[in-house]
Parts: C-alpha cells; sequence; structure tokens
C-alpha cells in the first residue's frame, strides 16, 4: 500500500517535517508516517499529509470535519498524522503552497487539522521567513511541584489540538518527560492528540521541546516547536503589562519569534515567524 509517495522535505528550523503530496486515506496516516520516519534518508520528525483541494474530508480539530462553507472557500487544507496541532509544519505548508503560484503569493490563508480557524501566513521568499497568526491558547493552567512531582512547578497551555507544559530550569531528560506525559494523561486529559513538553533554560536562553504524538505512539525531543514557542509566549505574556510584546526562542535547531499583542489584560493575538527551506519533490518508491 502507498508503495510510491511523492513528500517535500520542510525544515523550519530543525523541526524536520516530511510533507506528502500523495492523497492518503485518513486511516492509514499512521502506517505511512511510521513507514516514512523509519527512513533515515529523510531524517524526519513529524509527517503532514497535503489533502486536495476537492476532498470532503479536511479537519478543522480533532472529531470534526469543514462544513461546506469553509470547504467553499476554497482554503488548502493539511492535517497532521495524529490529527494535531502543528505551527512549523501549518507555516510549511504555506510556505509550499504559496510557492506554487505565479508569482508567488506573499499572503497565503490555509486550513490545518487541530485548529478551528483558517490561518493567515506572510511570506518573504527572498528570505524564506514566515510569519502567521496563530490560535490563542484555550486554556491554561498552573501545576504545583508536589502534583507534577517534581520539585519545580509548571505551566499547561493548551491549544486545540495539543498542550504544552512550560518548565523553567529542568534538565531536559526522556525519564523526565515520560513521567509528565503520563501524569498529564492520567490525571488531566487521557484524549490529548499531543503533548509536549518545552524545558525552557533560563540562565542560557535556551528552550529544548519534546513532544509526543499518541495516534502514532512517537516522543521526538524536536529541533524547535511551534505551537511550543506559542505557549511559552503566551504564558510570559499573561505576566506583562498591555503593548506588543516580541520574544526569540534559541531552540536546538534555530530560533523562533513571537509577537503577542496584549490589551486590557488580555491576549488578543500572537504571531510566529521563522526561516523555513523546502527540498524539491522527492519520489519515495
Amino acid at each position: 500500500m502507498y508503495d510510491n509517495l511523492d513528500v517535500v522535505i520542510a525544515d523550519p528550523a530543525g523541526n524536520i517535517t516530511i510533507m506528502v503530496l500523495t492523497p492518503v486515506d485518513r486511516k492509514d496516516y499512521a502506517q505511512v508516517a511510521q513507514k516514512l520516519l523509519k527512513n533515515k534518508t529523510l531524517n524526519g520528525e513529524q509527517v503532514a499529509f497535503m489533502l486536495p483541494d476537492s476532498d470532503r474530508k479536511q479537519t478543522t480539530n480533532h472529531n470534526d470535519s469543514l462544513s461546506d462553507n469553509d470547504l467553499s472557500a476554497g482554503y488548502p487544507a493539511m492535517e497532521m498524522c495524529g490529527l494535531e496541532f502543528c505551527g512549523n509544519a501549518s507555516r510549511a505548508f504555506a510556505l509550499y503552497r504559496s510557492s506554487l503560484s505565479v508569482p508567488h503569493k506573499n499572503e497565503i490563508t490555509v486550513k490545518v487539522s487541530g485548529c478551528d480557524k483558517p490561518l493567515t501566513a506572510r511570506i518573504d521568499h527572498s528570505t524564506g521567513n514566515v510569519e502567521m497568526d496563530m490560535p490563542t491558547p484555550d486554556e491554561i493552567r498552573e501545576f504545583t511541584d508536589k502534583e507534577l512531582s517534581l520539585n519545580k512547578g509548571g505551566t499547561l497551555v493548551c491549544l486545540d489540538g495539543i498542550a504544552h507544559l512550560i518548565l523553567q530550569d529542568v534538565p531536559p531528560m526522556k525519564d523526565t518527560f515520560e513521567m509528565l506525559r503520563d501524569c498529564i494523561y492520567e490525571n488531566y486529559d487521557p484524549d490529548l492528540p499531543a503533548f509536549g513538553v518545552m524545558f525552557c533554560d533560563t540562565v542560557n536562553q535556551m528552550m529544548t521541546p519534546v513532544v509526543y504524538v499518541k495516534d502514532v505512539d512517537t516522543t521526538y525531543f524536536e529541533g524547535s516547536c511551534a505551537s511550543g514557542t506559542v505557549a511559552a509566549a503566551y504564558a510570559l505574556a499573561t505576566t506583562l503589562e498591555d503593548g506588543t510584546h516580541q520574544l526569540n526562542l534559541q531552540q536546538p535547531g534555530g530560533t523562533l519569534c513571537t509577537t503577542t499583542i496584549k490589551k486590557e489584560n488580555r491576549i488578543e493575538k500572537i504571531s510566529l515567524s521563522g526561516i523555513i527551506t523546502l527540498s524539491d519533490v522527492i519520489h519515495i518508491s
């Protein structure tokens, strides 16, 4: 099954994303993703699937599909393997779709899994920088050190299709991540499509993202994490005064930048930007 696939490899700050151009049935996402992630020549951390523009099964979140009104709007659509939300893959998809037009589009709106609203990207094709408006979190919750069984508490920031635990000055260890993952799934939400821990080193101003995707049972120490960067920016912005706040977060694979607008003690908008490179189309047989 699916012995021949066309893919494009996207590199958004080291978070290597395999974008599958060949149509794949949703029920086969996990099988195809596992095959591609095992291909060491691709070096992928995650897999995204492009939907044909005529497809009537495009996803807005983990459970629902687009309405006919949304489909008539003509937004290009992409789904992650676990139907989670991924900011880096969303930006990479926007860059790829915008590059198909002649001349290239400098602004494009797309629909992606794990997000109930279209997202708009602004693209500088000369540099590869892609800035995209990000969904604001649905919920934010503080966890104590006792609840996390750590010597530190943390902030859980929940987006539509993924939740991130923001930790400060805790070493990024696999055992620590697995303990925290089990804690959140057992005591908070057993149905999260994806969960990440953002290990923030405040001394060196560095963030190490670790992300688990439930449907394919994969855990990666990622080169960067866009939704995790947004979650960290949101958690920080709750402590700041009204205004426009910028945050540059260095991660193992590169830097991602956020701009947060806060008015009347409410976070109105978060956008994220960073350089993305795309490969030529690669045929996998």
